[in-house]
């Protein structure tokens, strides 16, 4: 999979709007997400699959056709904080890139 960093963005966002507190387990419809993301399912699980590796999120994780998500993590919080603004996301973006290009 190639790491799109909007998804993963976007992802973050769409998950801080679903946590509960305190945290539980929530069903997230992967095919729900992937319309809203404009991409395939498997993409979006692919997405997840990567921030819960990275620790960005906490869950269970896949289940069947959907995802079980209880919480962003603190550190999922922070990365979140940092990247909301657009302007400070489009930094980030441009310093990424830097290390994508051959």
């Amino acid at each position: 999979m190639s790491r799109d960093v909007d998804v993963l963005r976007r992802l973050l966002l769409e998950l801080e709007k679903e946590q509960r507190s305190p945290p539980e387990p929530i069903f997230v419809p992967l095919d729900d997400f992937a319309r809203t993301l404009d991409k395939s399912a498997d993409e979006v699980g692919e997405a997840l699959d990567l921030l819960l590796g990275l620790e960005f999120i906490d869950g269970p994780g896949a289940y069947k056709d959907a995802w079980l998500f209880r919480k962003l993590t603190r550190r999922g919080v922070q990365l979140l904080d940092a990247i909301r603004d657009t302007d400070e996301w489009s930094k980030v973006k441009d310093a990424y890139n830097v290390f994508l290009e051959p």
